[in-house]
């Protein structure tokens, strides 16, 4: 496995925005980006947006940026990058 990128990126979230980070990770037959926030593991993301794992041990606050409205950004900044 081989990091290729991590960014910061600002969600609103609950009336207040939220850093998270976007980790692009090639596992040499896939590139996949995995979600953290306060370097809690949330979940990992196909570049076309399919969700590949969840932590559903996540604390519930943590768990709001499961919402589609939420991924949708993330999914939009991936497929930004190429």
């Amino acid at each position: 496995m081989e990091n290729l990128m991590t960014e910061s990126i600002m969600i609103n979230i609950s009336g207040g925005a939220e850093e998270y980070i976007l980790q692009e990770k090639d596992h040499g037959d896939l590139v996949v980006y995995d979600i953290y926030h306060k370097d809690h593991y949330l979940l990992t993301l196909a570049r076309d947006g399919s969700i590949l794992f969840m932590n559903f041990n996540a604390e519930e606050k943590d768990k709001e940026i499961f919402k589609l409205s939420h991924l949708n950004q993330f999914v939009a900044r991936i497929q930004a990058v190429e």
